[in-house]
């Protein structure tokens, strides 16, 4: 083959692969930003007391209600 034909494929190649480890990268990156903010949330809920509740929006406009323990005279388990 002519490198005329050969240097445009290698550099296509090259820019799909690199556009390919490019966005995994930042697929992972957000992944992993994700875990930590949700370790950050475990943290504070696990330092509340019985009865509690966090109320955390998310990025997204999300909202994220968790309520800690179980009060008195509510729930299954009494």
């Amino acid at each position: 083959m002519d490198a005329i034909v050969v240097s445009p494929l290698v550099a296509g190649v090259i820019a799909c692969g690199g556009r390919a480890l490019y966005l995994w990268l930042r697929g992972r990156t957000e992944l992993q930003i994700a875990q930590l903010n949700d370790r950050g949330l475990t943290r504070r809920v696990q330092v509340l007391p019985p009865g509690s509740r966090v109320i955390e929006q998310r990025a997204d406009r999300s909202e994220v209600v968790i309520e800690v323990g179980h009060r008195g005279g509510r729930g299954k388990h009494e």
